[in-house]
């Protein structure tokens, strides 16, 4: 016995007090580390056991670990593939609930007494009632027609309809939309019935039975062109001295400018200055020299835009050929110009275009008074105009963005061809 107490573990037993207390503390904790790591053991194995057998448990959205995970090529694959079919899904959806844009609104079409004033009538005949009458130069909106367009169907301004013959009238902005309608009972008179004639009637044309009776003329429906200016006056606008397109272009001049105006969609401005055209946009970039003077020409300025904003119209002087003041029409898709050609010893001035995409100017030979009306198209043909035209606006009416709009002009013997320029 004494041997084992001169041995190590005799010599930790009787080694005092501290080292046996330190000895039994030791192994405490770590019984207590094992009991705990068991019970959480126990407790995850438990909320796994109970996960699997909830009713209704759906599967993750996300894909497992392991395929997060997945270490061979077909696995990384198959999971892109998956994600890529979710991303066109959701693709699709969104595609499904972007509103289709709207189509552009059809111009309306409208008439004009352009000769004399106009009666009214309740149905589309002269045996019908006198309801009302047109004054000369005045316009109401079309909304329908009788079956082979000899009369129209036209609104009032206080809310009424009625209808007008197409013999005495001028009309625009036709279209294949414009229905053919039959007549609203309350407005029709039943034949036969003698109605006297209200305040301001005119007579209707007698027809005599026994002569041959003149067969109307079919209206050909001829579609507007596209941007065609419709803006009311009344339209808060921008002044296109205002801009800093105009602006910046200015400072870089040598003389002043004689003419600047807004295109049609106000995405551009032309200013001349009688050397060069100009095209800037508003905001001051995408400048652009569309002409300038050499030894044929001479530009004096007047830059009309045509409504669909594809050609500018401008004043030039031609020097060699003829010494002649004419008409220079620039197609801005490629700065293609052309010059009219006037009547012969006329000079050509004052452009300002139709809203139907044509170009009236004023022929004369010393003073634009005693001038007379000519209407041109893009291709430079010329002939002398007769009868109403809806003007776009004018080269004032274009210093603003929306353009004031033109008015309607009837060419007239007694008055002079320039009488239709100014607003």
């Amino acid at each position: 016995m004494q041997a084992f107490w001169r041995t190590n573990l005799g010599k930790l037993i009787i080694g005092g007090c501290g080292t046996q207390v330190g000895l039994v503390v030791s192994v405490g904790v770590l019984g207590v580390t094992v009991a705990l790591c068991l019970v959480c053991v126990s407790l995850n194995l438990l909320s796994l056991s109970l996960s699997q057998h909830v009713p209704g448990q759906t599967a993750a959205t996300e894909p497992p670990l392991e395929l997060e995970l997945a270490s061979t090529e077909t696995d990384q694959l198959s999971l892109l593939q998956s994600r890529l079919d979710l991303l066109g899904g959701r693709m699709r959806t969104l595609q499904d609930t972007i509103p289709t844009p709207p189509a552009p609104p059809t111009p309306q079409a409208i008439l004009f007494a352009d000769k004399n004033a106009v009666n009214l009538r309740s149905g589309p005949g002269t045996h019908y009632n006198y309801i009302g009458r047109l004054a000369r130069g005045d316009s109401l909106s079309i909304v329908g027609r009788n079956n082979d367009s000899s009369w129209w169907l036209v609104s009032t301004p206080d809310g009424q309809v009625a209808w007008a013959s197409n013999m005495v009238v001028t009309t625009f902005n036709l279209n294949d939309a414009i229905p053919v309608v039959s007549i609203p009972a309350l407005l029709v008179q039943p034949e036969g019935v003698t109605v006297a004639a209200g305040p301001g009637s005119i007579p209707d044309p007698v027809l005599d039975p026994a002569k041959p009776q003149p067969t109307p003329t079919p209206v050909r429906i001829v579609p507007q062109p596209a941007g065609t200016p419709t803006a009311q006056a009344s339209l808060s606008r921008r002044f296109v001295q205002d801009t800093r397109g105009y602006k910046q272009l200015i400072r870089r001049l040598l003389l002043p400018t004689v003419s600047e105006s807004f295109s049609p969609q106000g995405d551009q401005i032309a200013i001349s200055e009688q050397i060069k055209l100009y095209t800037i946009a508003p905001d001051g970039a995408k400048s652009r020299v569309l002409i300038e003077d050499d030894a044929d020409m001479d530009l004096v300025g007047g830059a009309v835009w045509s409504p669909d904003g594809l050609w500018l119209a401008v004043v030039v002087d031609e020097l060699p050929r003829c010494e002649c003041r004419s008409i220079g029409l620039i197609r801005l898709g490629d700065g293609r110009l052309t010059i009219l050609e006037p009547p012969p010893d006329a000079n050509l001035d004052l452009p300002r275009w139709t809203q139907d995409g044509r170009l009236l100017v004023t022929a004369y030979l010393e003073t634009l008074i005693e001038g007379r009306a000519f209407i041109y198209d893009t291709a430079g043909a010329g002939d002398p105009a007769e009868g109403v035209y809806l003007l776009s606006s004018s080269h004032d009416g274009q210093k603003w963005f929306p353009w004031l709009p033109g008015r309607v002009w009837q060419v007239d013997p007694a008055e002079p061809p320039d009488s239709y320029y100014p607003d």
